[in-house]
C-alpha cells in the first residue's frame, strides 16, 4: 500500500488521557515526516478529512463509529487507537503505538472493506449504519409487535422487546448480547435477531446481500424507537415500514498486516 504522508487525528476529548495520546501520535508522525492535522471537535467538522491519507481516531469503538459518515463520504480509511474498554475495531493499542506507527507510515498495512446496512423509513432517503439498526418498543418493559418481510414475502410476526439488524462488524455488539451469531468481517450479510422474543422458537436469521428487508409496526401502544449505531435513526418519530439491506457502500478500516480477527475474538470474549 502507499505510504501515509498526511493524516488527520480526531480526538474524543471526553476520554481521559485522549489529548495526551493524540499529542504523542502527532510527535511521532512529525518525526517520520508525516504531516498531521488535529481536532478535538467531535464529531469532526464537515470536510475535515477531505484529501487525507488516513484518519486516526483516538477513542473507543463509539468514537470510531462517529467518523463513519465522513470517512465514507471522502473514502478515507480509518485507524482506531484503542482507548475504550473493548475496542473490537481498534487497529492497535496505545502500548503498541511506537512499534505500529512506523509500519503504517511506510505503507505496510491493508484496508478491510467493512459492509454496512442501508436503511430508510417510508418515503425517506437512504442512510447508513456500520454496526446495527435496532427497532424497539417505545416503552421499557412492554412488548412491541412487528412483522418482517424479505422481498415482499412475510417471514414472521414478532412479539418482543425489539429486533436487532446487524452487520458482521456489529455482530459482536448488541446482536451478540441478544443471542445472535458472530459473522466473519468479510461476510456480506445482515443478521436479524429478536430481543427477548415472546416465543422461544424465534431465532436469528442471516440474509445475504441483494435482499431487501421491511419492518412493519403492528398495533403498538407507543411509537416504536429506531436507533442506528446507538443513536436515533431519524430526526422525528419513524414512519414505517422501515427498509433494510446490505449497502453497496463500504467502510474502510486500516489494519496491520498481522491483524487476526480471531485473535481479537479470543482475547475480547475470553475464548479458549
Amino acid at each position: 500500500m502507499k505510504p501515509l504522508k498526511k493524516i488527520a487525528i480526531v480526538i474524543n476529548a471526553s476520554k481521559p488521557g485522549a489529548d495526551d495520546l493524540a499529542l504523542r501520535l502527532e510527535k511521532i508522525a512529525d518525526g517520520y515526516g508525516v504531516t498531521s492535522i488535529k481536532t478535538s471537535e467531535f464529531p469532526c467538522p464537515p470536510g475535515f478529512i477531505k484529501g487525507i491519507d488516513a484518519c486516526f481516531v483516538v477513542g473507543g469503538d463509539g468514537t470510531l463509529l462517529g467518523m463513519m459518515k465522513e470517512a465514507v463520504r471522502y473514502d478515507v480509511p480509518v485507524v482506531g487507537i484503542r482507548h475504550g474498554k473493548l475496542g473490537f475495531l481498534a487497529t492497535f493499542s496505545p502500548e503498541e503505538m511506537d512499534e505500529s506507527l512506523p509500519v503504517l507510515f511506510s505503507g505496510e498495512y491493508r484496508i478491510r472493506q467493512l459492509s454496512m446496512i442501508g436503511y430508510c423509513e417510508a418515503g425517506g432517503e437512504s442512510k447508513l449504519a456500520l454496526n446495527d439498526l435496532v427497532v424497539k418498543s417505545g416503552t421499557n418493559g412492554r412488548l412491541a409487535r412487528f412483522s418482517v418481510y424479505v422481498d415482499n414475502e412475510r417471514i414472521a410476526d414478532y412479539a418482543c422487546d425489539g429486533i436487532v439488524f446487524s452487520t458482521p462488524t456489529g455482530s459482536t455488539a448488541y446482536n451478540l448480547a441478544a443471542g445472535g451469531p458472530i459473522a466473519h468481517p468479510d461476510a456480506q450479510v445482515v443478521m436479524m435477531t429478536p430481543i427477548s422474543a415472546h416465543t422461544l422458537t424465534s431465532r436469528s436469521v442471516v440474509f445475504p446481500a441483494g435482499l431487501s428487508l421491511e419492518v412493519v409496526a403492528l398495533d403498538n401502544v407507543d411509537d416504536p424507537l429506531v436507533s442506528a449505531d446507538g443513536q436515533p435513526a431519524f430526526m422525528e418519530r419513524p414512519v414505517f415500514p422501515v427498509q433494510i439491506s446490505v449497502s453497496k457502500e463500504k467502510f474502510s478500516l486500516l489494519e496491520l498486516l498481522n491483524h487476526s480477527h480471531f485473535k481479537v475474538l479470543r482475547n475480547k470474549l475470553n475464548w479458549g
